[in-house]
């Protein structure tokens, strides 16, 4: 029982049961307390340094033969008095920057994911990876034209896929031919898009952005192509709610004469 709890303390089993016979023996050398301990002789020294260390044996001085005497167990509890004086000021200067450290971790959970991706096949990555969405909706503020032009045999295609998908497109693109034409696809009709045409003198998209899930895509044609990727909850949740008032006041914008539009024919 006592060697069990002394392992509670932080001795192992060798040193718990080495203490206790010494304790019991008061003087003894190291054969005397291997044997009482009844721990092979090798391992008896070893293990009487630990203890020299620790502070809990000390050597006879008054005899011609080693010998080894326990100290006072008292010295456990004060060993452990301060271990808990230790503790309690780590307790305390943790308790003091906890504030500091709980604002670092939320910030680190909230920062959001930005990828970057450059040329062609960067643009391409960018088109595949909202192909995986998972709420079936896009997002789609687009220029038409300067993607098109630059991804030629692409960008087909990733009609035709997204269409297989079933994933429907929101848009809001310019009032000019390519634009007309991209709402009068087949594969836009299967997918059930919700695209309006916006006056393409008045709103010159440079620039293609989407939002699908958490994730709001921007993606340039200039200089070989450029596409970011953000990935936040909160701010897309926003990006949508602007893009789905954009997209009501596009339609509201159809619904004047073309006249006072401005239409490009």
């Amino acid at each position: 029982m006592l060697t069990k709890q002394l392992e509670k303390f932080g001795l192992s089993e060798k040193e718990a049961k080495i203490y206790v016979a010494l304790i019991e023996l008061e003087v003894a050398t190291a054969n005397e307390v291997a044997e009482r301990a009844d721990v092979n002789r090798s391992s008896t020294y070893v293990v009487l340094d630990s203890l020299l260390n620790k502070g809990l044996v000390s050597i006879s001085e008054d005899k011609t033969v080693k010998q080894y005497v326990a100290s006072n167990p008292e010295i456990l509890l004060q060993e452990i008095e301060q271990t808990i004086q230790a503790q309690e000021i780590v307790k305390k200067g943790i308790e003091n920057i906890l504030p500091e450290l709980k604002a670092l971790h939320k910030d680190t959970k909230a920062k959001p994911k930005v990828r970057v991706y450059t040329g062609k096949k960067g643009l391409i990555a960018t088109f595949e990876d909202s192909l995986a969405v998972k709420e079936g909706v896009i997002r789609i503020a687009s220029s038409v034209t300067k993607i098109s032009k630059l991804l030629p045999l692409y960008m087909p295609q990733y009609i035709d896929k997204r269409a297989e998908l079933g994933i429907k497109m929101i848009g809001i693109h310019p009032d000019h031919k390519l634009g007309q034409f991209l709402l009068s696809l087949k594969a836009s009709k299967v997918a059930g898009d919700d695209a309006v045409l916006i006056p393409a003198k008045t709103f010159d998209f440079t620039s293609d952005y989407a939002i699908y899930d958490n994730k709001i895509a921007y993606m340039n044609a200039e200089n070989g192509g450029t596409a970011v990727i953000i990935e936040d909850k909160e701010i897309a949740q926003m990006s949508k709610n602007i893009f789905d008032l954009a997209h009501a006041e596009a339609r509201r914008i159809r619904s004047v004469p073309k006249k006072q539009r401005g239409v490009q024919k």
